[in-house]
C-alpha cells in the first residue's frame, strides 16, 4: 500500500532522481536512458552515476554508497530525491534509503536482494575459492561486452554489511519478473512482506525487464503523481 505522503517532499522544489544501474552495467543502459528521458520531460533533474567506482575491479557496495550519498548531500536542502535502482542498484537504493533522510521514495527494478548469500549460484565452489585466493575473478560486463576482473573485496564487503531483511519507511514501488533466473522473485516478495510501504508489481518478464519497460515507465509516472512529486 502506497502512502501519498512521501518523506521530505516539497511541491516547490525540483525533483531530483538518481538512477542506479545494475551490476556490470553502466549509465548508458537502455533502461537508464528511457527512465531519464521520461523523467526529464516532467521537469526532474536526473543523475545516473557510474557505479563501476572507482573502477570495476575495485568496486564495492561501500564505495557506491559513499559516491551516491555525497552527490545527494550536495543538493539544496529540502529538495525531494527519489532513487530508481535496477538489480544490484536496487539493493544499493534500499541501503541508501536507510542512511539518507532526503530520499522521498524508491522505485526498484528486479532488486538484487540476497546476493551476499547467493554467490554459489553464480560461481561454483572451486571458482569462488579461486576468486578468494587470487583476489580477482572475471565477470561479463554488459557495457564493455567483455569479461573483466572484479576484486574479491566486492564479496568481502557485501558479507560485512547488513543487506538482509532490509526495513524501509518510505513509499516504494517494486517491479519483478516472474521468470527472473538471476534474482528469484521470492526475494522481492519477502521484502514486500517485511515492509508495508512496498507495492510489488509482478511482471511476465525475466531479469532484464526489457519487455515490460513501457509498462514500468507508465506505472512509475502514476506512482510519482500520487506522491505529488511530478505534475502529469
Amino acid at each position: 500500500m502506497i502512502d501519498s505522503k512521501s518523506k521530505s517532499t516539497s511541491k516547490n522544489s525540483q525533483l531530483h532522481v538518481f538512477y542506479l544501474h545494475g551490476f556490470a552495467s553502466s549509465p548508458s543502459s537502455l533502461k537508464a536512458i528511457r527512465f531519464k528521458n521520461m523523467l526529464t520531460e516532467y521537469g526532474a533533474s536526473v543523475e545516473i552515476p557510474d557505479l563501476n567506482f572507482p573502477t570495476f575491479r575495485e568496486m564495492t557496495l561501500s564505495y557506491q554508497i559513499d559516491l551516491v550519498e555525497k552527490q545527494i548531500n550536495q543538493l539544496p536542502g529540502g529538495a525531494p530525491v527519489i532513487l530508481i535502482g535496477s538489480s544490484m542498484g536496487g539493493l544499493l537504493a534500499s541501503v541508501l534509503s536507510q542512511r539518507v533522510k532526503q530520499i522521498s521514495a524508491l522505485v526498484l527494478l528486479a532488486p538484487g536482494f540476497g546476493i551476499a548469500r547467493r554467490w554459489k549460484e553464480f560461481l561454483n565452489e572451486e571458482e569462488y575459492e579461486i576468486w578468494k585466493v587470487k583476489g580477482a575473478h572475471s565477470f561479463y560486463h554488459h557495457a564493455h561486452d567483455a569479461f573483466m576482473p572484479l576484486g574479491y573485496d566486492f564479496a568481502r564487503d557485501l558479507q560485512s554489511m547488513k543487506t538482509e531483511d532490509i526495513i524501509i519507511d518510505l513509499p516504494c514501488l517494486v517491479f519483478h519478473g516472474e521468470h527472473d533466473k538471476t534474482v528469484p522473485i521470492e526475494e522481492s516478495q519477502r521484502f514486500a512482506s517485511l515492509n508495508k510501504t512496498v507495492d510489488l508489481r509482478i511482471l511476465d518478464d525475466d531479469h532484464q525487464l526489457l519487455n515490460s519497460l513501457d509498462q514500468m515507465l507508465g506505472e512509475t509516472q502514476q506512482f510519482l503523481r500520487v506522491l505529488q512529486l511530478v505534475q502529469l
